[in-house]
């Protein structure tokens, strides 16, 4: 077994390190890793329906085809999954990369938070998989925060897990699963209250479900047949929940709300901010409510992270988009263990060192509960 990371003094601690707004922790064990985090009675249920063996979520249409999204140099033992140990991930990612800050974010817990569980049992493994996390990995390294994951299939129980644990110090962000309820909708208002009482922002992610399982988002004009052709249409659940979020008022009504779109990219929102501005200017009085230009309000509330990067064939083209969608609004992220992450030292070598900067570091703590 590796032996156990020493945790750096807050003073030790880089300031002018990356930070990393996506980063994807495993259970070891699954579902079966949150057992001793819940009552004995929701255990027993959970055993005797063999929850662990419905975990995956994709059909064969669907699967990787090379069999893993995990890279298999994450992984710290041949029978470990990749990115389930906090100790191998901090030398692994951290320490050989410079980064700082680390957000964690649980696919498989949002998964089940979604639409994998029903609503009682999404509540449950919610709060399991954040005790788990807090106790298991942010003990490890003052580095690593948290994004716990809340029952999007029931605001008011998210809004209480929310308060529950967002005081805690590494606590950053409050990660949404998303269904198949755009988030300008007031079914989401109680999340919202909540996380801008905290001073968290939402993150916003594909939990893996999407296409998929009733209750999810579906992508727009069709199913798709493969892998690949599902995986680049899982951008437009984001292009329409961004869209809802500004003509809905949301920014409005809670002010201080941030959100942080995660894992979509950054090029779609140039031609989505493009268009709403356009039709707010013609439309506007369908949506009194919205008292700015859809370009103002993103660049006071919403933020988009990196990963994965679609680098034009000229690099000039690359710091053209960055310009166009605002170098104040992107934040780094290397989606790390998964198999098309970015990393650092690769990401923006060719933008103004100055832009860089604010993109590897600066921005991120704009947008995240940490100090500023």
């Amino acid at each position: 077994m590796d032996m156990p990371v020493a945790t750096p003094s807050v003073a030790a601690r880089s300031t002018d390190g990356v930070i990393d707004c996506d980063v994807h922790p495993l259970l070891p064990n699954g579902i079966r890793s949150l057992y001793p985090y819940m009552t004995v009675a929701w255990r027993e249920r959970f055993i005797r329906k063999r929850a662990h063996t419905t975990e995956s979520g994709l059909t064969l249409r669907y699967a990787q085809p090379n069999g893993t999204v995990v890279r298999d140099d994450a992984k710290p033992e041949a029978s470990m999954p990749g990115g389930s140990d906090p100790h191998f991930l901090v030398r692994d990612l951290l320490d050989a990369n410079g980064i700082s800050v680390a957000v964690l974010n649980s696919l498989q817990s949002a998964r089940f938070c979604s639409v994998h569980a029903s609503v009682d049992e999404s509540i449950v493994i919610a709060s399991a998989s954040n005790d788990y996390y807090i106790e298991n990995w942010l003990t490890v390294d003052e580095r690593l925060t948290y994004a716990p994951v809340v029952p999007s299939q029931d605001p008011a129980a998210a809004a209480a897990e929310i308060r529950r644990i967002g005081g805690h110090k590494q606590v950053v962000a409050v990660a949404v699963p998303p269904i198949a309820i755009l988030m300008g909708n007031r079914y989401w208002w109680p999340i919202f209250e909540a996380a801008q009482e905290m001073d968290l922002p939402l993150l916003l992610h594909v939990s893996g479900s999407e296409g998929v399982y009733n209750g999810a988002p579906m992508p727009a004009g069709g199913m798709p047949d493969t892998y690949i052709e599902r995986y680049v249409t899982l951008g437009q659940g984001a292009e329409s929940n961004l869209n809802s979020l500004i003509m809905s008022g949301t920014f409005e009504r809670f002010p201080r709300l941030r959100v942080l779109f995660v894992e979509y990219g950054f090029v779609w929102p140039v031609p989505l901010m493009l268009r709403m501005d356009r039709l707010w200017r013609g439309l506007r009085h369908e949506v009194p409510w919205v008292k700015k230009s859809p370009t103002d309000y993103v660049a006071e509330h919403v933020w988009f992270t990196t990963q994965p990067i679609e680098e034009p064939g000229d690099p000039r083209d690359l710091e053209r988009l960055v310009r166009m969608v605002g170098v104040d609004n992107l934040c780094f992220s290397t989606d790390y263990p998964h198999w098309d992450n970015d990393m650092p030292m690769q990401a923006f070598r060719l933008l103004p060192q100055e832009d860089r900067d604010r993109i590897m570091r600066t921005n991120a703590r704009n947008v995240l509960r940490l100090p500023r």
